[in-house]
C-alpha cells in the first residue's frame, strides 16, 4: 500500500465537498496536496475516480463512489482505534460523533454533556441533529457513533440503551376550556383543530394514537420545527401533541400548557442507539455509563408524565 492515512483523509474530504479547493480548506493544506493524495490513490486502484468538472469542481465515478465508501467506513474504524489507543492509559479521549432526534435535543443532551464535559474533558463531541430516519441513516453509514433517538423503525435491531419511555402530552392554547385540566383525553381533543409536527414517521405514530381509539385527528397545520409548532399553539391556531415536555411547558408562562393524555396507551422507548461493533470502544463505553447514571439518578424524570394520570387497560 504506497498511499497514507493522512491521504485517505485528503481524499475523503475532496470527495464529501465536490471540490479541490473546498477541501483544502477544510484539511488546512494546500490544493496540491489534495490533487496529489487523488493521484496516488488513483494510481493504486487503476481506475480513475473524480472526474473534472470546469467551474463545478470534481465529481466521483462509479468506481470513486465505491472506493469512497470503503475509505469513509475506514477512517470511521480508524478514529475509534486511535482515540482507544489514546485511552488506554487513562481517560476515554478523542472525538465522539453523537446525534440526536432533533425535538428532544434540548431535553436529553444538557445533563449527558454536562456530565461528560466534567468527567472526560479530553473527549470532542461532534454533535448531529436530525429526524429519526436521519439518525438510522447516520447509525448505519457510520455517520455518528451513538443515537438518542425512539426505538422505532428503522433503528430496532440495533443495540439500545433505554432511557425512559415517552407518554404523549398534549399542548394546548391557555385559552382553551381544557387548559385548567389535570389531564385530557384523545376523545376531548379529536375533533379540535390540530398542529401536526410533521417529521418522517412522527404523523404515521400521532395518527395511530387516534386510530386506536377509533377516532381521527383533525389537523389543520403542520411544522417540522417543534419551536414554530409550540408559538402556533400560543397563537391559538389549535392543540399539538408531543412526546417530550419539559417544565416550561407545564406552567402556562409561554401561552400554553402541556397536559398528560390519560386514555393513550403507548409509550415509545426514548435511549441511545449504536451500531454492535461500537459496543468495546473506550468511547461509547464512557457515553452509556454516563447516561446509566444520569437514569439511576432520575435526571429525566420531570420530562415523564406521572404515574397518576396513566389509564390502566
Amino acid at each position: 500500500m504506497n498511499f497514507t492515512l493522512k491521504q485517505l483523509r485528503y481524499f475523503d474530504a475532496a470527495l464529501r465537498n465536490g471540490s479541490i479547493a473546498r477541501a483544502a480548506v477544510e484539511m488546512n493544506i494546500s490544493q496540491s496536496s489534495i490533487t496529489a493524495a487523488i493521484d496516488m490513490i488513483e494510481q493504486c486502484v487503476g481506475a480513475e475516480l473524480f472526474r473534472r468538472v470546469p467551474a463545478k469542481g470534481i465529481v466521483a465515478t462509479q468506481v470513486g463512489k465505491r472506493v469512497g465508501d470503503r475509505v469513509s467506513a475506514f477512517l470511521d474504524t480508524a478514529r475509534v482505534f486511535e482515540s482507544d489507543l489514546m485511552s488506554l492509559t487513562g481517560d476515554p479521549t478523542g472525538t465522539l460523533r453523537l446525534g440526536c432526534y432533533a425535538p428532544t435535543a434540548p431535553y436529553v443532551l444538557p445533563p449527558i454533556l454536562s456530565r461528560l464535559a466534567q468527567r472526560y474533558p479530553g473527549i470532542r463531541i461532534e454533535l448531529a441533529e436530525g429526524d429519526m430516519t436521519t439518525m438510522a441513516d447516520l447509525l448505519h453509514s457510520g455517520g455518528v457513533d451513538l443515537a438518542l433517538t425512539y426505538q422505532k423503525d428503522p433503528v430496532k435491531g440495533l443495540p439500545f440503551d433505554q432511557l425512559f419511555e415517552a407518554h404523549p402530552w398534549a399542548l394546548l392554547p391557555n385559552s382553551s376550556p381544557l387548559a385548567n385540566k389535570p389531564s385530557v383525553s384523545l376523545h376531548d381533543l379529536a375533533e379540535l383543530p390540530m398542529i401536526l409536527l410533521d417529521l418522517p414517521l412522527t404523523e404515521e405514530y400521532f395518527c395511530s394514537l387516534f386510530e386506536e381509539l377509533g377516532l381521527e385527528p383533525n389537523v389543520v397545520h403542520s411544522t417540522k420545527s417543534s419551536s414554530v409548532l409550540r408559538g402556533l399553539v400560543a397563537s391559538e391556531f389549535g392543540y399539538s401533541i408531543l412526546n417530550i415536555c419539559g417544565p416550561n411547558d407545564r406552567d402556562g408562562r409561554n401561552g400554553y400548557r402541556a397536559l398528560p393524555i390519560s386514555d393513550s396507551f403507548f409509550s415509545p422507548a426514548l435511549g441511545l442507539a449504536y451500531v454492535e461493533g461500537l459496543k468495546g470502544s473506550a468511547i461509547v463505553s464512557a457515553v452509556r455509563n454516563i447516561t446509566r447514571e444520569l437514569k439511576a439518578e432520575c435526571a429525566f424524570d420531570h420530562l415523564i408524565m406521572q404515574p397518576e394520570f396513566r389509564k390502566t387497560a
